[in-house]
């Protein structure tokens, strides 16, 4: 990185992270409701500081229980706080056991109508909210290729020793960070993830922290998942459909595949190819669902050229669909990532080049 570029990273996480510690609420910040924790400057020589290393051996080696608020922003700038318990059994891989709980909305009592619903989105999302929803370090080579890391200091989070880190992309299309990370066990006990214009896109805060964990729960997950090695793996596995591709990423040469997933839907039976992909801390998806109806078909742009993405987004969120022989694309990542329209439409020429 140019040192015009290291100077410009650093002074905007000066500011990011000096704004969270005093509790700034600014419009380009959008930090409503955000808590930045009690801030300490003495004995910061003694302090161990957590390292993108330790960080990743925490997310393999790390048991642990947490209460804590997850803040979820529209785009008008409203927060609602969903309280959840997350527990964590470590397999000694990048993919830990996992259990994510509904517990409540802040401000809302049990049984109201909010509450309900985002009951019912935890029942279908919760996973989803734990795996791409969370900050870690994901593969630590690419992680350690893609960011920079840079410390501001000592800070309490839930009555526990932490360390707060600005974790800085190499490109600007993606989500800066500030993680309050435990000193003990190198578990992130705060996070909140901002794209280039400072805007705050989510935020998760720790109120209660066990570094240790009992029996999990059964699964609240209505969808059955199988692990494969690879892409070719599970296009066996689909019976070779066909139609599915191998997506090209050539616009986002630094990730590499994470993870491959086919997703079976118990009520229907229906599956889908789940691929995640990984610069070591972020992520996107590319979802192949065979057999299912082009819901764009009747639609006057598609009857005329053909080709349509449809498009989704919100404040933390970007999602692309469409449709080619018979397979429905989806292509989601955070709403930091700019490249995810070209990404989309690389695969979209994909398909129908394949078709």
């Amino acid at each position: 990185m140019p040192a015009s570029s290291r100077h410009w990273a650093r002074a905007t996480c000066a500011l990011i992270a000096g704004a969270i510690t005093l509790g700034v609420t600014s419009a380009s910040l959008s930090a409503q409701g955000i808590s930045g924790g009690s801030v300490s400057r003495a004995g910061m020589s003694q302090t161990p500081i957590p390292t993108l290393p330790t960080i990743a051996q925490a997310v393999r080696a790390q048991d642990y229980t947490a209460e804590q608020l997850r803040r979820f922003r529209n785009a008008q700038g409203g927060v609602v706080a969903v309280r959840e318990r997350v527990e964590v059994d470590a397999n000694g891989t990048a993919h830990p056991d996992f259990a994510l709980t509904f517990l409540g909305v802040d401000g809302e009592l049990p049984g109201s109508a909010t509450t309900a619903e985002w009951q019912r989105v935890y029942h279908r999302y919760a996973p989803l909210f734990y795996t791409h929803g969370m900050f870690r370090v994901r593969d630590l080579t690419a992680a350690s290729a893609n960011y920079t890391l840079h410390d501001f200091g000592s800070v309490t989070r839930a009555n526990r020793a932490a360390q707060r880190l600005v974790v800085f992309p190499s490109t600007i299309d993606k989500a800066i960070w500030v993680v309050d990370v435990d000193v003990q066990t190198s578990v992130p006990l705060y996070f909140a993830e901002f794209d280039v214009q400072l805007k705050l896109l989510a935020e998760v805060e720790v109120q209660s922290f066990t570094p240790a964990v009992g029996a999990l729960p059964a699964s609240m997950s209505s969808t059955a998942i199988t692990l494969l090695p690879d892409y070719a793996a599970a296009d066996a596995f689909l019976g070779h459909p066909g139609q599915i591709v191998d997506p090209s990423t050539v616009v986002a040469a630094e990730y590499h595949v994470d993870s491959v997933q086919v997703h079976v839907d118990p009520i229907n039976g229906r599956r889908k190819l789940m691929m995640t992909y990984t610069d070591g801390v972020d992520q996107f998806v590319v979802v192949q669902a065979p057999g299912t109806q082009d819901l764009f078909a009747g639609l006057p742009s598609k009857i005329n050229s053909g080709n349509v993405i449809a498009r989704f987004r919100d404040p933390a969120m970007s999602v692309l669909l469409f449709w080619e022989g018979g397979v429905s694309f989806h292509v989601a990542g955070r709403g930091s990532l700019q490249r995810l329209d070209e990404l989309a439409r690389a695969v979209y020429v994909q398909a129908l080049s394949s078709n």
